[in-house]
């Protein structure tokens, strides 16, 4: 059995614990303290906080690509939907972030319970019948919860990709709550981007799961363009060469957080079996459909503040 060994170096230095980065463990150790507090009490600071910080100034930037994003996906949106949606977003965004020590400092028993996992039976069926699984896992607010306290919490051995935060600290933190439980067993490792889909086709191979987040915007050379919504996207038309060379089935996977229920729904949908097709236009169509399926489902909690349509099909064309 292959144990991989990934390039990259998340350790603390002396240099860490300079007065520049206190602010930095401040903040982990706000997070530690609100891992603790009962969940319908943080979540209702959350929502407090959201309400009262979402006029401010420092944040129109990102609303302003999250109104362009929406406007482009979703043309029959008014104003008023697009405000009415993002205020929704942001609650979520809220409460995921203040949720986000328990996936470092509780235990596993704890995050079992958080979780509510539906279409379990999807990844079990998957690996009797001998089977990798890539979890296509476009970006929402609780996507560590899925790979962490839903996938690799559970037992199943995960591998996937990052790339570097500007912060070592936070870099370190979340760099290690990730790999917490996929350290306990034989397989699965986290990868840096920049060693490309060789380790994670090996580690497909090798049964350890890949969690694939595929909606990023990586550049007109790297991409192909796909409908998304109403608009066409540039997207990686990778999905198809990652199910054929890793033998894995495609399972699309979405998290949304539950404010009713106070618990994070990690949904898996039943595979993709037209996947991989052997055209890779084709390939890179169908998994945009099923993001798009996903997203339907919640749309307030998916990442529409992220540059997700900056490169357009007219060359020179700015929309940011």
């Amino acid at each position: 059995m292959t144990q991989y060994t990934s390039q990259f170096d998340t350790s603390l230095k002396a240099k860490h614990f300079l007065p520049k980065y206190w602010g930095t463990w401040s903040l982990l150790a706000l997070l530690f303290v609100c891992s603790y507090i009962p969940v319908s009490i943080r979540d209702r600071f959350a929502s407090w906080c959201a309400d009262k910080l979402y006029p401010a100034k420092f944040l129109q930037k990102r609303k302003n690509i999250a109104f362009t994003n929406i406007g482009l996906c979703f043309p029959d949106y008014s104003d008023s939907d697009k405000d009415a949606l993002m205020q929704k977003n942001f609650r979520s965004m809220a409460q995921i972030a203040l949720s986000l020590g328990e996936i470092a400092f509780r235990s596993q028993s704890f995050l079992h319970k958080r979780i509510n996992f539906i279409g379990e039976h999807f990844v079990k069926e998957a690996e009797q019948s001998g089977n990798a699984i890539i979890f296509l896992a476009p970006h929402c607010y609780g996507i560590d919860f899925a790979g962490v306290a839903a996938i690799s919490a559970r037992g199943y051995p995960l591998s996937s990709m990052f790339k570097d935060y500007k912060n070592p600290i936070f870099d370190w933190f979340v760099t290690n709550y990730r790999t917490r439980f996929s350290r306990l067993h034989e397989k699965g490792a986290l990868y840096h981007r920049s060693e490309g889909l060789k380790p994670c086709i090996k580690s497909l191979r090798d049964k350890a799961h890949f969690y694939y987040l595929p909606d990023e915007d990586h550049g007109r050379e790297s991409s192909v363009f796909s409908p998304f919504f109403a608009t066409e996207k540039a997207t990686l038309p990778v999905i198809g060469r990652l199910a054929k060379l890793g033998k894995a089935v495609v399972i699309p996977t979405y998290t949304s957080y539950n404010a009713k229920t106070g618990k994070i729904d990690v949904i898996c949908h039943s595979p993709l079996s037209n996947i991989p097709s052997g055209c890779e236009q084709q390939d890179t169509d169908l998994m945009n459909q099923a993001i798009e399926r996903v997203i339907a489902e919640n749309k307030a909690q998916y990442m529409w503040t992220l540059k997700l349509l900056k490169t357009r099909p007219e060359e020179g064309v700015k929309i940011y």
